[in-house]
């Protein structure tokens, strides 16, 4: 356990107008929180299931820990809905949901609880993300599990699910990001969706003139400047036969440089900063969306994960919104970005792993559109229902239809120390673009391969 403790579409417009129905909040803040699920009104779903009773095993007292980084308040209600529903089968079990932010506590806090003795059940995240998890034995290995093969998963879906041609995850959702955007703004301008990068910088200026902010941003959270770089990065590699991309950067097989296209994601992503606000470096996701609800900006780019707590922000106001894929060249070249969201490993460590490998099964079936009503995220199976946005239902059917980009194509994702490196890297970028710093995508670059060098300098 030495390493372990040592790790800290195609310009397609999205149809379906939509308006809030909640007034939820979300939580961007590290937190950590115990509870035990109740069968309360709070956690009912709207999804009819077809769960038939099970004798065995209802009688048996189990507590079932589930280690999670779902920040968001639809998340964690979604969780306790889905949660509920099994305790309907099994009224002997109890869940203990623990929650932290994934960019600062989340592995350090699960580090800490495996090398105490604690071994949660659960365990939240891409398996490629944390090698070491699997390494020493705390992902149970799913590859002949009946259930996951059931589903006909596409071999995307299922790479991000697994390591060294093993599958040791759940794939539960998936998520993909854009640029969504303020409909009665873009209407009261004559605006039309953009579909390539010219026309994109069209409607900035369009909108700069008219007095109107055309960016809101969310840099203080990392990804999403880790986002606003997929659409070009992920297209060229998988255009190009660079499956091995990350793979090949993390063995330093190869640099940032050989790939000419990180830089092209740069300098598309660089020409978008122009008409970033002041506050671009400190809003979160929270702040961002508030923002953008509250009619600030004209567009968001963010991810459909972000969906949910949008819509509990608008509440029982008239605000609509849409989404576009961010356009990458004047080719129409771009293609929708898609990875598993939230996937989930067993621990056969776990006192009552058993149990949860019950509960995980019932999840990705039973459970599903249980899951995918409250959150409004879209189901990897391609499951759907009428309780779903039309948003997201439209989403579900671009990924069906194959034109996509899919991470989990990828021979290996970056492991969480690179994925920090670069997202650190792309977050100073965004910095000085937006202070006026006047770093170059060259020197970005060369920052970005002195944190990949010192990382494969220490560990390999």
């Amino acid at each position: 356990m030495k390493k372990l403790w040592a790790l800290m579409l195609v310009g397609v417009m999205m149809t379906g107008i939509l308006t809030g129905c909640s007034s939820d909040k979300t939580d961007e803040i590290s937190t950590k929180t115990e509870t035990e699920t109740t069968t309360d009104a709070k956690s009912e779903t709207k999804a009819e299931t077809t769960t038939e009773p099970i004798a065995e095993d209802t009688d048996k007292e189990a507590v079932i820990q589930v280690f999670h980084y779902m920040t968001q308040e639809t998340k964690r209600t979604g969780l306790e809905a889905v949660e509920a529903k099994f305790q309907e089968k099994y009224p002997n079990v109890t869940f203990e949901n623990l929650f932290y932010n994934q960019g600062t506590d989340y592995f350090p806090q699960l580090s800490t609880a495996l090398a105490s003795g604690e071994q949660p059940e659960v365990i939240m995240g891409n398996p490629g993300l944390y090698p070491d998890l699997i390494t020493e034995g705390y992902a149970m290995d799913l590859s002949d599990n009946e259930i996951v093969n059931s589903l006909n998963l596409s071999s995307g879906d299922l790479g991000d699910v697994s390591s060294d041609g093993k599958i040791f995850g759940f794939p539960i959702d998936f998520k993909t990001w854009g640029v969504f955007y303020n409909v009665k703004m873009f209407d009261e301008l004559g605006l039309k969706v953009p579909t390539t990068q010219t026309e994109l910088m069209e409607v900035c200026k369009k909108l700069e003139e008219a007095g109107r902010d055309p960016w809101i941003h969310a840099f203080a959270d990392a990804v999403f400047g880790d986002i606003e770089m997929r659409n070009t990065v992920w297209t060229r590699a998988l255009q190009n036969g660079d499956n091995d991309i990350f793979e090949q950067l993390m063995s330093g097989d190869k640099k940032v440089t050989d790939y000419t296209y990180i830089k092209e994601g740069l300098e598309v992503w660089q020409e978008r900063m122009q008409w970033a606000r002041d506050d671009a470096m400190s809003n979160n996701q929270d702040k961002s969306l508030e923002l953008f609800v509250a009619g600030q900006g004209a567009m968001l780019y963010t991810g459909s994960w972000s969906v949910g707590d949008l819509v509990a922000k608008i509440g029982d106001g008239d605000f609509e919104f849409n989404f576009f894929v961010a356009p990458i060249d004047d080719s129409n070249s771009q293609k929708l970005n898609v990875q598993v969201d939230q996937a989930f490993m067993v621990n056969p460590h776990s006192e009552y792993s058993d149990m949860a490998l019950k509960f995980m099964e019932f999840w990705i079936t039973d459970g599903a559109l249980i899951w995918s009503e409250n959150t409004q995220l879209p189901l990897c199976t391609g499951v759907s229902s009428d309780n779903l946005l039309p948003l997201i239902k439209t989403i579900a059917e671009i990924k069906g239809s194959g034109t996509i980009s899919h991470y989990g194509d990828f021979t290996k994702p970056f492991s969480s120390e690179f994925t920090t490196a670069w997202r650190q890297s792309l977050t100073s970028f965004a910095e000085s673009c937006v202070s006026g710093g006047g770093m170059t995508p060259d020197e970005c670059l060369v920052n970005m391969q002195a944190l990949f060098d010192d990382i494969i300098a220490t560990s390999y």
